[in-house]
């Protein structure tokens, strides 16, 4: 096993590095949200880098998500001690399902379009208010038929960026991909960099920014949904990390009464 090696940092410095690890994955998206930089329609949709963003973005798209975290998890215990590992895996559950909850909620409450919605709102292709006050199951054949149109306002795109904006046509505020990224990263790391594993930490937060400017590339994020997103997983982390520290302290406590 590859712990027994890693050199650790102290324990009082690790709530300051995860804090600028955070600090770096809000960077992107605020300097874009302060300067209103849009990034869509920027970009070509039927380029391949626009299919190479559909593919990080796939990796956080339900049901495939749940097969990035539970690649993290076994690299988590192929590199961690298995008691590290498995209060890490407790607090990936407590945050991550933090997450979906908080996210399905504020969505319900702030009732943001998507930025491809309006794009093809203002290309008078839909109307927003009809559109959102349909089923997910309506809008999504009436995204489908746009699709089928070839219509000259329609921005050219590849077969997986299509069926991909065909499927999410949900609300906008805040990204739920990015809150998935970002919270799964930094749970993640908060154990890594107790040991000493820097490597993971880096590629974990190079794929959380590239998710949030993959969901701004494609259409379904404005800025400001990707810096929310990001700024909401740190406190998710928090609990999720307090969490498992205390049930496992209270498993600890049981099974010492119990073996007396």
């Amino acid at each position: 096993m590859h712990y027994a090696h890693a050199s650790r940092f102290g324990q009082g410095s690790r709530p300051l590095l995860l804090l600028l690890f955070w600090l770096v994955l809000l960077l992107p998206s605020t300097m874009l949200y302060l300067l209103d930089i849009k990034l869509f329609p920027l970009l070509e949709l039927d380029s391949v880098g626009a299919d190479f963003l559909y593919w990080v973005t796939f990796t956080g798209t339900a049901p495939w998500g749940a097969l990035t975290a539970a690649a993290v998890a076994a690299l988590g215990f192929y590199r961690l001690s298995r008691a590290q590992a498995t209060r890490m895996l407790l607090a990936l559950a407590l945050s991550l399902g933090g997450g979906l909850v908080l996210n399905e909620h504020l969505k319900t409450c702030f009732d943001e379009p998507r930025p491809n919605a309006e794009y093809l709102a203002k290309k008078n292709l839909l109307q927003l208010d009809v559109f959102y006050g349909q089923s997910k199951q309506e809008r999504r054949t009436e995204i489908a038929h746009l699709l089928t149109l070839q219509d000259a306002e329609l921005p050219l795109m590849t077969q997986n960026i299509a069926a991909h904006w065909r499927q999410e046509v949900g609300l906008s505020f805040p990204s739920g991909h990015t809150l998935y990224a970002a919270t799964l990263s930094l749970t993640v790391c908060w154990f890594f960099i107790a040991s000493g594993h820097r490597v993971p930490c880096l590629m974990l937060g190079g794929w959380a920014v590239a998710m949030g400017f993959s969901r701004m590339f494609l259409g379904m994020h404005h800025s400001q949904d990707v810096l929310a997103a990001t700024a909401l997983s740190l406190p998710l982390v928090s609990v999720g990390i307090i969490g498992a520290q205390l049930l496992t302290v209270l498993v600890q406590r049981r099974y010492s009464i119990n073996s007396a």
